[in-house]
């Protein structure tokens, strides 16, 4: 006997892992572009951060530490948070989390239930869709427009509130478009949060990973609307694995602190986040190294190579990316009789040639007959990849 909660649970980014391993036993090689994992490329964890980490471990800090961080790394998150985008908080404002996935569960877990919504972005990272129905909520898509670079339809978002809307996510930049909202539609979707007596959740995991635009915090622009930001170390300090993430709560009149105090005791019944990891955090924190920069230096290389290409394939269309380390074409699926679904041609593609995307249609109802790929891959693995997706189309 399962429950509808788990039965029902979908992950395209890890589902489509599982066709790739069926065909890596067959002998192929596989070309893993459907995981945003900088570290198993070319991009390697600081080894003063893994010393840090190794310090804490013989220094005997392994134990249970306090479930809302180590009060020294909620400090340095802190003063982190407040340079970086001058926004008002104190380490009371900070909760660290297993990674940002953990906040989004807690926040959604405290946030929804009864068919209660949400609106996301269409399209959207799976597991805002995942936990808002494994938590009896409903996951409600505003629309990013592929024909404005992706940017939000601030009017849709408008049309799509309800009296039963709960929180509002900002994306920027997005997973899976790699669009960074512009400052004023941020400013005009803070307004109307305000409007309505909404609060915001702004997933900013790639704030760092930015190429030409300028980032803009949402809760830099926000006078009286409540910010719940989402972020961590898995991406601009490349440590993936050690899931180290935290929440922060921009709040100017106190608006959240029913909702904090709830999160908090969920933070205590799951005890801490991995303690060794947030000594090394602090670390990471305290010395930041040029390891962030010189990733997107390269980045910046492997996006430009790979958006020229993609718009060479026939069959396919492309936005570029302004930041993140991914690219979201479209499939011409009308004109393509031989697959029926997005998600039919990435798996065929996988089998037929090892590359690993992601179907669009697994990031919501706005990215069906699209794929995700990462440029995470050094160029030479790129030119292969993209050899092979335009030989197969052909």
């Amino acid at each position: 006997m399962v429950s509808r909660r788990v039965k029902d649970l979908q992950y395209a980014i890890r589902d489509i892992a599982v066709v790739a391993e069926e065909v890596e036993k067959t002998g192929k090689t596989i070309y893993h572009l459907n995981i945003g994992d900088p570290v198993i490329y070319d991009f390697k964890t600081p080894n003063y951060i893994s010393k840090a980490l190794a310090e804490a471990t013989f220094a005997g800090q392994n134990y249970y530490v306090n479930s809302l961080g180590v009060p020294a790394l909620r400090e340095e998150v802190c003063k982190y948070e407040r340079n970086k985008n001058e926004i008002n908080i104190t380490p009371d404002d900070i909760l660290i989390t297993s990674g940002v996935t953990e906040g989004i569960f807690f926040l959604l877990a405290g946030l929804l239930e009864n068919g209660e919504e949400i609106l996301v972005p269409g399209p959207t990272y799976p597991v805002y869709l995942n936990y808002a129905q494994f938590f009896d909520g409903k996951p409600v898509e505003y629309k990013l427009m592929e024909e404005n670079d992706w940017e939000p339809n601030v009017e849709d978002i408008r049309s799509k509130i309800t009296p039963k809307t709960k929180a509002l996510l900002i994306s920027s930049p997005n997973n899976p478009t790699g669009t960074l909202y512009s400052s004023k539609n941020i400013k005009d979707i803070i307004d109307l949060a305000g409007e309505f007596d909404i609060p915001i959740l702004s997933d900013e995991i790639y704030d760092q990973i930015v190429f030409e635009k300028q980032y803009t915090c949402p809760a830099t622009l926000s006078k009286d609307v409540p910010i719940i930001g989402l972020n961590g170390f898995s991406k601009a300090h490349l440590a993936t694995g050690w899931r180290m993430g935290y929440l922060y709560y921009s709040d100017p009149l106190d608006k959240l602190t029913e909702l904090k105090k709830g999160i908090e005791n969920m933070a205590r019944a799951r005890l801490c986040a991995n303690s060794i990891a947030q000594f090394a955090a602090i670390e990471a924190l305290k010395n930041p190294g040029p390891h962030t920069e010189e990733m997107v230096t390269k980045l910046r290389d492997r996006r430009d190579y790979s958006y020229k290409r993609l718009r060479q394939i026939e069959g396919l269309s492309c936005v570029n990316a302004d930041g993140a380390f991914y690219l979201f074409p479209k499939i011409d699926i009308e004109n393509f009789s031989k697959w029926k679904d997005d998600k039919e041609f990435v798996i065929d593609l996988l089998r037929a040639t090892g590359v690993c995307g992601v179907y669009g249609s697994g990031f919501g109802t706005y990215g069906k007959n699209h794929m995700r790929l990462t440029f995470l891959p050094d160029l030479e693995i790129l030119e292969e990849v993209y050899n092979l997706i335009e030989n197969f189309i052909k």
